[in-house]
Formats: C-alpha cells, sequence, structure tokens
C-alpha cells in the first residue's frame, strides 16, 4: 500500500510516543532494502497535532466502534512508530491473548524500518511459525511481503496463510526451488495459479534453475503438474533445454538404472514441453526463432518444423521490433539467408502489431529482391503462393 507518511513517531522520553516534523532532508522511507538504515538524532520541532499515545490508538482500533476504529486506522497509518513504537507493536505482536495484537502485526505491516533488523524478522518468523489462528498467521506473514523468507510458508496447513505466503514471496535466486516445489506438489490450485502469474518474468538464469528443480523432482510430481509449471516459465530458455536438448543427462556407454530412469523422465518432460510450446507459442519465443533461424543455418534445417508450426500457431501479436530485426539481420547476408528471412517475414506479417507493418515490410521485400535476379524471382514466386 502506497502512503502519504508525513510524520514520524518520537519517544518524549515518559513511555509515550508523540508525532513530529520529520526532517525536510529525510525522505520517507519505502519498503528498507536489508541495509542498516542511517541513524539520525530525533527532530527538535514542535509537534503538529495534539500528544497522541500509540498504545490509545491501538487499542481504539482493537475496541472501539467502527467509527472511532476507522479514525485510529488512519492515524496509525499516517504516522511512522519510531524505535519506542516499534518496541511497544512488537510487545503486542507476542501477546496472544491481547485483543491489541492484530491491530499492531497489521501496524507493523504498514511501517515496516524494523525489516533491517535481523533480529526482528526472526521475530516474526518465529510468531508466524507457532501460530494457530488463521487471521494472526496471514497478518504475520504479510508483514514480510517480499521478503526470500516467505518461501517456507508456501505449503503451510492453513490455506489463508499459504495463499498470503504466495502473494508476497518475490522471484529470485533464493526461492526458485521452493516456488516450483510448492507448483508441483499441487496441493492447492489457488496457490499455483499465484505462483503461476510470476513466472513469465523470471530471469534466464532462474529459469534454468526452476528447470533443474523440474528434473529433479520428475518423480514425485504428476503430468498436469509438470505442464502448469512448463506452460508459464519464458519459452525461449524451456526451447533450449527441452527442443534443442541442452538439458538433457549424459548417458553412459552402461547407464545405471537411475540415469536411465533419469534419461526417460527427461524424454516425458521434453514431450511435455513441445505441446506446451506449440500450443501458446509467444512473440517472444518467435523472435527468438527468427534470430537464430537468420543467424544458424543448421538450427533453421534442424527446427523448420517446428518453426512453422510455431509461427501458423501463435495468437498474440507480435511487436513491430521484429521488422527491426529482419532488417538487421539481413544486412550483408547470403542470397540463401535473404531467401530464408524472405519466408519467415511473408509468413509472419500478418501478425506484427502496427498500421506501417505491411507497407516496412513490402519495403525490405523490395530491397532484397534487388540482390540478385535470382532471388527477385524467388520471392515474387513467394508472394504469387508459387513457391
Amino acid at each position: 500500500m502506497v502512503m502519504d507518511i508525513r510524520q514520524t513517531w518520537a519517544d518524549d522520553g515518559d513511555g509515550k510516543s508523540k508525532p513530529q516534523k520529520a526532517p525536510a532532508s529525510e525522505p520517507a522511507k519505502v519498503e528498507p532494502a536489508k541495509v542498516e538504515p542511517a541513524k539520525a538524532e530525533p527532530a527538535e520541532a514542535e509537534p503538529l497535532t495534539p500528544s497522541v499515545d500509540l498504545e490509545d490508538l491501538i487499542t481504539q482500533v482493537a475496541t472501539g466502534d467502527a467509527q472511532t476504529r476507522a479514525r485510529a486506522a488512519n492515524e496509525l497509518r499516517a504516522l511512522v512508530p519510531g524505535a519506542h513504537g516499534i518496541d511497544l507493536l512488537f510487545e503486542f505482536a507476542a501477546q496472544v491473548e491481547d485483543v491489541r495484537r492484530l491491530p499492531a502485526i497489521q501496524a507493523l505491516g504498514h511501517h515496516r524500518q524494523w525489516l533491517s533488523s535481523r533480529k526482528r524478522v526472526e521475530s516474526i518468523l518465529r510468531l508466524a511459525r507457532d501460530e494457530r489462528d488463521q487471521e494472526m498467521a496471514a497478518s504475520l506473514v504479510w508483514t514480510l511481503r517480499q521478503r526470500e523468507e516467505l518461501r517456507e510458508f508456501l505449503l503451510h496447513p492453513m490455506h489463508t496463510v499459504a495463499c498470503e505466503a504466495a502473494l508476497g514471496v518475490p522471484v529470485s535466486e533464493g526461492t526458485v526451488e521452493a516456488i516450483v516445489h510448492a507448483m508441483l506438489v499441487g496441493r492447492a490450485p489457488d496457490v499455483d495459479t499465484i505462483l503461476s502469474q510470476k513466472l513469465p518474468a523470471m530471469h534466464t538464469s532462474l529459469t534454468r534453475m526452476a528447470i533443474d528443480v523440474l528434473q529433479v523432482m520428475a518423480s514425485f510430481s504428476s503430468a498436469d503438474e509438470q505442464r502448469l509449471v512448463l506452460e508459464n516459465l519464458p519459452q525461449a530458455p524451456l526451447f533450449e533445454a527441452f527442443v534443442e536438448g541442452r538439458s538433457r543427462p549424459a548417458l553412459n556407454p552402461e547407464p545405471t538404472e537411475g540415469e536411465t530412469l533419469a534419461l526417460k523422465q527427461w524424454h516425458d518432460l521434453s514431450r511435455l514441453t513441445l505441446q506446451a510450446l506449440l500450443d501458446r507459442p509467444g512473440p517472444e519465443l518467435i523472435r527468438y526463432l527468427v534470430n537464430r533461424c537468420a543467424s544458424d543455418e543448421p538450427f533453421a534445417r534442424r527446427h523448420a518444423g517446428f518453426l512453422e508450426r510455431a509461427m501458423a500457431g501463435t495468437r498474440a501479436a507480435l511487436g513491430s521490433e521484429v521488422l527491426d530485426d529482419f532488417e538487421r539481420l539481413t544486412q550483408g547476408a547470403t542470397e540463401e539467408r535473404l531467401e530464408r528471412m524472405a519466408k519467415l517475414l511473408m509468413e509472419l506479417v500478418d501478425k506484427i502489431a502496427g498500421g506501417e507493418s505491411h507497407s516496412q515490410a513490402a519495403d525490405l521485400l523490395e530491397r532484397w529482391k534487388s540482390h540478385s535476379p535470382t532471388l527477385k524471382l524467388k520471392i515474387f514466386h513467394m508472394q504469387q503462393g508459387l513457391a
């Protein structure tokens, strides 16, 4: 949540927390990183509002009528607790029978400067692991959103907690294994759906890690669970791993039973990957294939059938940048490459977004025709459907 934070809490020395003006040179901190914040002396300024007791506010949120709760909650959102305020919120959060516990935890989820303290993070983790109340546990997990530690709650027995962990867990080197593992276990469809939506933007290096997890978990997951992961991972690395065969296990002349099983599982994953890619070939996969085919003639011959089926099956509009790829890839190209690229371009032109795509493609074809009379005739035959 983005908040308009204009005041900070400071300890006045008598156990009460009062709002004071934040120093003009220090902008409000949002989602602190894992570094210790710079320490600064409390600002010496007159309070903007009358003294407010943080404990009083938390109590009002917990026990007041609807109007009182709404007003107190708005004040809590607008005021950033200082060191004493954070101590007080953690004290309430640890008291199982205290009615102020839930609003205190929620306040910690709004004001997260404490995340720079490993001790504070561990304290929340301990509370979340031991919590038996579903709403409390989910709120504790929510305070840790965008932290790698949430990976341990993806398979939490409380469904709400697992959903909150799935929403908040980041995709990183430290969480990829847990995310893919949770999807392959397949215990909660909505958790799987949340996690699957995080996969398409995954970096190539992380995609390779996810592929490794898929292969390791092949014996312990079903084809449907594997396909859910495969359908949502970035497609170009999947093509390299399972269609080109880069992730294929090495087979010894006298393979062990385990090596034979690993190879069989790889072939099963390869078939699933092929189906997933051809069912929904995305624009990034098409662009990857076009670039590879232009620069690598053996690749183009070897995967001509796959490329043809992928181009015919893509339903997503390609970006106009693919035309820039064609222009770049054919500068100084041989006649054979130009012929190959002309065929690809004519098959894709109707799927390239942008009103100028047809005229730009036509200009490219005319330019390529000037390469030689033979190529001009070949491209003319392609245009007439004679090739």
